[in-house]
């Protein structure tokens, strides 16, 4: 079955089909109505361009969102001072086990955070 095309002459057209020529508007209406294959009642347009705005806004909305939390949480992770994780001296020296967790959680927040930044650059590029 061969596909149609629309027909983009100048012998189509609200105006020109009764026989009548206004001007600019009505080669406006030529071309948006006729040329792109939409119609006055939207019932010639195309199902994929209904989800071009929805996804664009979703992947903004999403990129905005990761920035965020990306920017928090390496701040979170730059800003608080590292704690000290060996107490004594050279031969006796103890070691701190939650500061060695805090400063683990810091450079996760600082991994994490990288991440999200970088996922929220690819959201806004796409």
């Amino acid at each position: 079955m061969p596909t149609r095309e629309p027909d983009c002459s100048c012998g189509r057209g609200p105006s020109v089909a009764q026989g009548k020529w206004y001007g600019v508007r009505s080669y406006l209406h030529l071309f948006y109505e006729d040329c792109t294959g939409a119609s006055p009642d939207g019932a010639g347009a195309s199902p994929h361009g209904a989800w071009a705005p929805l996804i664009w806004k979703v992947s903004i909305s999403t990129g905005i969102l990761f920035l965020l939390v990306g920017a928090a949480a390496l701040a979170t992770g730059s800003l608080l001072p590292p704690k000290l994780e060996g107490i004594g001296e050279e031969e006796f020296v103890v070691l701190d086990v939650q500061a060695v967790r805090y400063n683990h959680m810091l450079g996760t927040c600082r991994l994490v955070g990288t991440a999200l930044c970088v996922a929220a650059g690819v959201l806004g590029a796409v």
